[in-house]
């Protein structure tokens, strides 16, 4: 018994698997349709709350974070690139920044 443990081939097993088409876009305007066909007899409170999940949902999406993220990514660049400008006229010195200021109010 223990000369066939030790014997044994080990085979691969065959895994038949037929790929399905995920449209996910689909899948949400069939949703979007569902809903609003079901929101259409709601009183002005359950719309309401209605809309306060959409909006939970949004942001457990990440989409209103995605776009703070880019919001605050800008801002960044913007600072980094004002502390670059005034550190360039620093280490220059400031007769520069008059020259500067002199030709931007002409």
């Amino acid at each position: 018994m223990a000369l066939k443990l030790f014997n044994t081939k080990i085979h691969h097993k065959r895994f038949d698997f037929m790929p399905r088409y995920y449209d996910e876009r689909k899948e949400r305007l069939e949703l979007k349709r569902k809903q609003y066909q079901e929101n259409e007899n709601l009183s002005d409170s359950e719309r309401t709350a209605a809309m306060r999940e959409q909006l939970k949902d949004n942001w457990s999406h990440g989409r209103v974070r995605q776009q703070a993220n880019h919001q605050a990514n800008f801002r960044i660049l913007f600072l980094v690139g004002v502390i670059v400008v005034l550190g360039y006229f620093i280490f220059n010195g400031l007769d520069d920044i008059e020259q500067v200021i002199h030709k931007i109010m002409k």
